[in-house]
Order: structure tokens, then C-alpha cells, then sequence
């Protein structure tokens, strides 16, 4: 038999605390056992405890694995873009010291006219890049784009491959494998002689990092449940990563030590990715129950989560599945928009995405004064991404109206105003005086669309100004623009993650982070080609285009973006267009019809029409129907007798309550159902 204790005592297994949620809705009177079954999966990780020793485990893992993925992925855009001072070799024989201004035609008309040779001081900048060792300035500096761009476009082809993969074989196929070519890769570039080959090793490490990323952001996402899913999506926000490179950097001085020192302060996370298994959630999903009942019987092994409970095949059928009939041949894009709900849903996620890559490549570009000081930077960005995860899982936990929805809009809200921040000087105390924190959140918790005006009118401001030449370029309000960045990049980004696993089935999850993913790195190639061009020729279009972006999005999270905040996970496509409510309709009927049919009693249709009618009031207002207002439908007799005689004594189940909760109700004794041994 199946959940028994440890002493085989039934007794102290349902004294349990985590083993308090019995699910049967079929009962027989005699001549019966018990029968402990699941019809969600919520209910299952409740039994093995959905915030455990391996979840903490796995989450430990992922923020020491973003410090190699980080360290590849932002190395050309901030540590190796850093210019140093340059020794210009003159005709004469004499040596001039040449820093390259923001006149920068001049300079390199001057070091073109003038230099015989040109070499980088290496103790002229905290860090010696690739811009210094080859010299990627004046007709090369388009090289490092060239570099980024190859590596975005390697990221966008592997998270595309890694959804695809990640749905069809397994969140874990490839897994390993793929942090272990990270590596690789990145080590292989410490030999690069030329920006070439250099970019050549960033393609490979970016595709497989799109590879892995998806794959762990959908593997932590369905490790545990909706109480606890933030805690594994701030891991993701690489708030150890920055820091531990910042310090990485400052340490080695110069690029090369700095990619042998990332790969070894990493290198032990490739053996701790061995002890990771499968989602379990995908494993019952897909109608693989025996491979689920290995890795929740792992979970629950005394070596992890050490719950005292044992899993049989049995125990997970009643849960919904993918059929072989239902099942396609091979998920792909098209599935993220077959049905209406999942298009709107699809579209506004994407859109989503992309506005948010956008914003942060132009604020990258924007805080060059910052980067006179890139470890600086980096470690800002770091402590940064270490307190804005905290304080929105803080919020999550203690503030209940504190969803999702809320966190776009204010995230938004955030983005936008910041550009007021960053043009308006002394006239922001208008927008950030006015208010109280809680005055802001109270007002933006009770009327949107009073935000969004206010919103739309800043913005017009923001123009106003950039058209009558207000100068953007000043060390204050850069920090004050670095710190607003990464306020909205984290909450803008775990709320996607949040909705993205929420609103998208268990079947075709991953594929949905794979296309939200390559929008994100598409986002980037396209703000890396079109925003640094207008910063230096047009900086109001630089700021209009993200902006119309912010703007778009921000309406369409309004009256598109739903709530998801303490609803479940759902696992099948077709749930992705009815929603988890309908469905209990026809399961719960056939769970009664199967009862009768096991009994051979004689019934007719309208007999079928009571039946149906009490799983329609069941799974609709949480009650069953009484006896006296079934003795009022008129149908013959003996139906009615059956009927009457049956219903009466069978307690109602609280599906609605259920699915709401997440979980199932204690059970207490004298409710506690039975089914015949011969129905089993």
C-alpha cells in the first residue's frame, strides 16, 4: 500500500503534516480499503514538500551557475568595452599619451594622421579588455558590435532549440551537457588571437547557454509550487553573479586571468548539475508515470526532502495527462497560438520581452559615464539585484494584494518615470514629492489608468525637454538611471517568468520560455544596432522608441494581462483554452457514472441527466444537490430512489475549493472515503 509510514502505522501517517491531504471521492461502504489518489498535481508536491532540501539545493546551484553564465554573456557589453589610455608612437620618436573623447572623429582623424604605432597602457584602466589588446577603436570599434551580435544571435538560436527540446525529451535532456560546453567555450576563449576567433567562441557559449537557460528557469519553475515559485525566479536575477565578476575582474585586471578564474570559481556547479532530475510535473504530464514515481520517490528520500513517502503508479492516474490520441507528434510554436486565449496570451508576453530588452540596451548605452568605472558598475548592478528580489518576495508573502498585474504596472510605471528622473532635474520633485510611497502604490492599486495619464503627460515632458536641448550626459543622474534600471529589470523580469509559467500548459512550458527567451536576446541585437547610432546622431529617437514600446506594453498589460497570482499551474494544451474548472466537470461525472456502472444498477437517461446535474453543482458552487430538492425532478421512481439513497449519504466535494486553495482540505476521519478493492 502506498503513503504508509515508515512503522506502517496508517495512524501516524495521517498525523503527518505534510501527509493531511487525502483525495478519494468514490466511497463504498464494505468490504473495502482505503485508497489515497491524486487528481492534481499540487496535492502530490505537497506530500513531498514543495520547498524542501532539494529545492534549496537546486536554488543554491542556479546562483552559483548564473556567476559562469553572467560572466560570459556580459563581458563584451560592460568589462570588455572598457578603453584605456593609448601610447601614440609620433613620427619624431616621441610618445603622446591619446584618450579617446566624445569627439571621437578627432581623435582618431588625429591618430590616423599622426601615429606610426599604438599600444594600449595596460595601468591606464582597473581592467585591460579586448577593446585594449586589439585594439578595437576608430574603423574596428564596429567589431565589438559585430562580437555581441554573434553572441546574441547564438543565444536566440539555443533558446529556440532548448524549448523545442526541453518539451519533447525532457528538461533535463542536454542538461549537463550544455554546462559543460559552456565551459568549454569559455575557456577556449582565453586563446583567442583575434576578435574572430573570439567571436566564434561566443556563438558556441551562447548557444548553449540559450540551451541550459531555458531549460532551468522551466525545470525551478515546476520544482515547486505557487507559495514558493519567486524564491527560485530571484535566483535568476544573478544577484551573486555581478558581485563575485565585479570581484573577479578587480582581482585579475586583465581579460584572460579573468575567463580562467570565472571558470574555476564555477567549475564545481557542472558536478553538482549530476544530482538534478527530471520535472516531475512534465513526467506526469506526459503520461509518464513510472519515470514521475522514481523522481517524487526521490524527493521524498530521507537524502532530500525526507517526507516518508512512497509513490506507486496507482496513485498519480487519476491526475490529467496527455493521451498517445491527444498527444502531436511534436510541440512546437505553433501550439503557443492555437487556440484565441493563448494567442493574446502569447503576444502580450512577447511584446512584454521585447520592450524589455530594449529599455535596458539603451540604459546600457546610456550610463557611459559609468563606465569610465565598469567593476564599479558591475557591482552595483549586482547589490542592485540582490535587494529588489528580496523586497518583491517580501511583498508577495506579507501583501496579498501584492500580484502580479500590480507588479507590471508599477514596474512599468517605474521605467517611465525614471526617464522623467533622468531629463527633469530639479522639476522631478513635481512627480516624486507629490506622492508618499504608499500614496504611489495606493494610487496605482486603485485606478490604473490614472497611472497610465500621468504616465502618458510625463512622458510628453520628457519630449518637451529633450527637444529644447536638455543635456542627458551627467554623472548624478546616470547613478540615479542605474539604480532605476535595475529596480524595474528585476521586478519587469520575474513578473514575465511568473505569468509565462502560470499562463502557459506543462506541455508546451518550455517551448513558451524558449520564444520568450530569443525575444529577449532579438530585443538586444536590435537595440544594440539601432540605439547607439541615435545616441551619437538623434538621442530623442533613441528615447522615443523605447518609449512607444513602454507605452504599448503598459496598455496592453492593463486590459490583456490577468492575475495570476495563487492560481495553479495548468498541465495540458486543452486546459490552456478552458481554463482547470471545466475539466472537473466531465472527471468528476465519470468518476460517479464508473461507480454505478460497478454496481449494475439499471439507469436511464434520466438518470444521467441527475447525475450530471450533481457533478455541474459539485464543481460549480462547491455543494451537492439534497436529497429533497432531487426528490422534486421528476423522473421515474426507481431512479429517483437510487439516486436519493445514494447521494444522501455521499458528502460533498469541494472541487472549487480545491482548485482555488491549490491543495486539498484536511480530511477528517469520519469524512474519509473508501473504494471497493475490485473498483480499484
Amino acid at each position: 500500500m502506498s503513503s504508509i509510514g515508515e512503522d506502517g502505522s496508517q495512524e501516524q501517517y495521517e498525523s503527518n503534516a505534510y501527509n493531511q491531504f487525502k483525495i478519494s471521492t468514490i466511497a463504498r461502504p464494505r468490504g473495502s480499503r482505503q485508497l489515497i489518489s491524486y487528481v492534481h498535481f499540487e496535492e502530490v508536491l505537497a506530500r513531498v514538500n514543495p520547498f524542501g532540501s532539494y529545492q534549496i539545493f537546486a536554488c543554491i546551484c542556479i546562483l552559483f551557475a548564473t556567476i559562469e553564465w553572467t560572466g560570459n554573456t556580459s563581458f563584451p557589453s560592460v568589462l570588455g568595452a572598457v578603453e584605456p589610455i593609448w601610447d601614440c608612437l609620433l613620427k619624431n620618436g616621441t610618445i603622446e599619451n591619446i584618450e579617446i573623447s566624445d569627439n571621437e572623429d578627432a581623435d582618431c582623424a588625429y591618430i590616423k594622421a599622426n601615429c606610426v604605432e599604438l599600444k594600449a597602457q595596460k595601468d591606464s584602466s582597473e581592467f585591460y579588455s579586448i577593446v585594449a589588446a586589439w585594439k578595437l577603436i576608430c574603423d574596428d570599434k564596429d567589431k565589438l558590435k559585430y562580437i555581441q551580435v554573434i553572441h546574441g544571435i547564438g543565444s536566440f538560436l539555443g533558446a529556440l532549440v532548448g524549448g523545442h527540446i526541453g518539451d519533447q525529451f525532457g528538461r533535463m535532456t542536454g542538461f549537463f551537457t550544455s554546462q559543460l560546453c559552456i565551459q568549454i567555450t569559455s575557456v577556449m576563449t582565453v586563446a583567442a588571437n583575434s576578435w574572430v576567433s573570439f567571436a566564434i567562441c561566443q556563438c558556441l557559449n551562447g548557444f548553449f547557454y540559450g540551451l541550459i537557460e531555458v531549460m532551468s528557469v522551466t525545470l525551478m519553475m515546476e520544482y515547486t509550487n505557487n507559495k514558493y515559485r519567486l524564491i527560485p525566479n530571484a535566483c535568476f536575477q544573478k544577484p551573486l553573479a555581478y558581485v563575485v565578476i565585479a570581484l573577479i575582474a578587480y582581482l585579475t585586471k586583465e581579460w584572460q586571468y579573468y575567463f580562467i578564474f570565472l571558470n574555476l570559481v564555477a567549475s564545481p556547479i557542472s558536478i553538482a548539475f549530476m544530482l538534478f532530475l527530471e520535472s516531475p510535473r512534465w513526467l506526469v504530464a506526459s503520461g509518464r508515470l513510472g519515470d514521475a514515481c522514481k523522481v517524487l520517490n526521490d524527493l521524498a528520500h530521507p537524502r532530500w526532502n525526507n517526507t516518508g513517502i512512497k509513490f506507486t503508479i496507482n496513485d498519480l492516474n487519476l491526475i490529467p495527462r496527455d493521451s498517445s490520441k491527444q498527444r502531436p507528434l511534436f510541440y512546437n510554436i505553433y501550439h503557443m497560438f492555437c487556440t484565441v486565449r493563448l494567442i493574446k496570451q502569447s503576444l502580450m508576453q512577447l511584446l512584454s520581452m521585447f520592450t524589455y530588452s530594449m529599455v535596458s540596451t539603451t540604459y546600457i548605452f546610456v550610463v557611459r559615464g559609468v563606465h569610465e568605472d565598469a567593476i564599479l558598475f558591475t557591482f552595483i548592478d549586482g547589490v542592485m539585484r540582490i535587494a529588489v528580489p528580496l523586497a518583491i518576495i517580501f511583498l508577495d508573502f506579507k501583501v496579498s494584494c501584492f500580484g502580479r498585474k500590480l507588479q507590471f504596472i508599477i514596474s512599468l510605471s517605474t521605467c517611465l518615470f525614471r526617464v522623467l528622473n533622468h531629463y527633469f532635474r530639479d522639476e522631478t520633485l513635481f512627480c516624486t514629492q507629490s506622492y508618499s510611497h504608499n500614496q504611489k502604490l495606493l494610487l496605482c492599486t486603485s485606478n490604473h489608468r490614472i497611472i497610465s495619464a500621468i504616465i502618458c503627460l510625463c512622458y510628453a515632458a520628457v519630449i518637451i525637454l529633450i527637444i529644447l536641448g536638455t543635456d542627458y550626459n551627467d554623472v548624478s543622474i546616470t547613478v540615479i538611471v542605474v539604480v532605476a534600471t535595475m529596480l524595474n529589470d528585476c521586478a519587469v523580469w520575474m513578473n514575465i517568468v511568473q505569468i509565462t509559467t502560470q499562463r502557459f500548459p506543462t506541455v508546451i512550458r518550455c517551448i513558451a520560455f524558449g520564444c520568450t527567451y530569443a525575444i529577449r536576446h532579438a530585443g538586444f541585437i536590435v537595440g544594440l544596432m539601432l540605439i547607439q547610432p541615435l545616441l551619437k546622431n538623434s538621442p530623442l529617437w533613441a528615447f522615443i522608441i523605447p518609449e512607444i514600446f513602454l507605452l504599448v506594453t503598459l496598455v496592453g498589460g492593463l486590459f490583456l494581462q490577468p492575475e495570476t497570482k495563487g492560481k495553479a499551474l495548468l498541465d495540458r494544451l486543452v486546459e490552456g483554452h478552458f481554463g482547470r474548472v471545466e475539466n472537473e466537470i466531465p472527471r468528476t461525472m465519470m468518476r460517479y457514472i464508473t461507480l454505478f456502472l460497478h454496481d449494475n444498477y439499471e439507469y436511464n437517461y434520466h438518470f444521467l441527466v441527475l447525475i450530471t446535474l450533481h457533478c455541474c453543482m459539485i464543481t460549480i458552487f462547491g455543494s451537492s444537490i439534497s436529497p429533497t430538492e432531487m426528490s422534486n425532478i421528476k423522473t421515474n421512481d426507481t431512479c429517483r430512489a437510487i439516486a436519493i439513497d445514494h447521494f444522501s449519504t455521499m458528502p460533498p466535494i469541494p472541487v472549487r475549493e480545491r482548485l482555488k486553495a491549490n491543495t486539498m482540505l484536511p480530511i477528517k476521519e469520519q469524512d474519509s472515503m473508501t473504494v471497493d478493492s475490485e473498483t480499484t
